[in-house]
């Protein structure tokens, strides 16, 4: 499945330094291939020559030719997941990278600096091929969960309430991420964690509960009936981000754990 994915990141930034240095660090963590543009032109003809082949952009903020972040809205027209690189950073940026939807965001730096980038490139290019399942009776806050989750490039799921949630499940037994809201008729979010636990363990299925009631007693029921983490709405966007992906990696540190001890068996 993952021979057949797109595996190329294209780096657009116009210092032939700074893109050497995430080039090398790139090649050196990972099996991806890269392609470089040092201006918006460039990417744009590398788009349109390699798109196909192309999962992600790391790109510069601020280019000759594209001095405002028009290089991210070019990707994101071209439905590339884009990470940002700024040598700056204010709360009005912070207000633009949220508003285009861009995947994360880091400071330029020394190769030591692109670990957590490239970390983060190995996550988004796995997240393409996780099914999460959002639970909410309020469409709306489905939706923006959602729109969250697709940005981080996962496949989402829906469901209304937690009967509707089960069936949902059961249909789709590869589901490895369940967020629930607390509130909801017929099942709540609760009910829904001690029904999936009593089948699935936590190393093979991570909820998440969510709830704008509080985060005291609550937290700690959806915790002690088995969900993995819990979040207080309204979130920041970026606590949501890490907490999602947070979770993916110990599955993904749990499965590979398995695997070793499995291997270290058969010897």
């Amino acid at each position: 499945m993952t021979a057949e994915a797109p595996r190329t990141v294209l780096i657009i930034e116009d210092s032939n330094v700074q893109s050497k240095i995430i080039r090398k660090q790139i090649q050196a963590l990972t099996q991806f291939d890269t392609l470089i543009a040092h201006t918006m032109q460039e990417a744009e003809a590398l788009l349109r020559d390699h798109g196909q082949q192309i999962f992600i952009a790391i790109i510069d903020l601020n280019l000759p030719d594209a001095p405002d972040g028009e290089a991210v809205d070019l990707c994101l027209a071209w439905k590339v997941p884009s990470i940002v690189l700024t040598a700056s950073f204010n709360d009005e940026i912070r207000r633009r990278f949220i508003e285009r939807r861009v995947v994360d965001y880091f400071f330029k730096g020394s190769i030591q600096d692109m670990d957590p980038m490239v970390a983060s490139l190995e996550r988004v290019f796995k997240n393409q091929f996780i099914t999460v399942l959002v639970v909410d009776d309020s469409r709306t806050q489905r939706a923006q969960i959602k729109k969250l989750l697709e940005v981080q490039r996962f496949r989402v799921l829906e469901a209304g309430d937690g009967v509707e949630a089960l069936a949902v499940f059961e249909q789709n037994p590869h589901t490895r991420l369940v967020i629930t809201d607390y509130q909801m008729p017929n099942m709540d979010g609760i009910e829904l964690v001690r029904e999936l636990r009593g089948r699935h363990k936590m190393d093979r299925v991570a909820i998440i509960g969510v709830s704008s009631v509080g985060s005291g007693p609550l937290t700690a029921q959806f915790l002690k009936n088995g969900s993995n983490d819990f979040l207080t709405k309204p979130f920041e966007v970026e606590e949501f981000y890490w907490r999602v992906n947070h979770n993916m990696d110990v599955l993904d540190m749990i499965c590979d754990l398995k695997s070793c001890m499995e291997t270290l068996e058969t010897r």
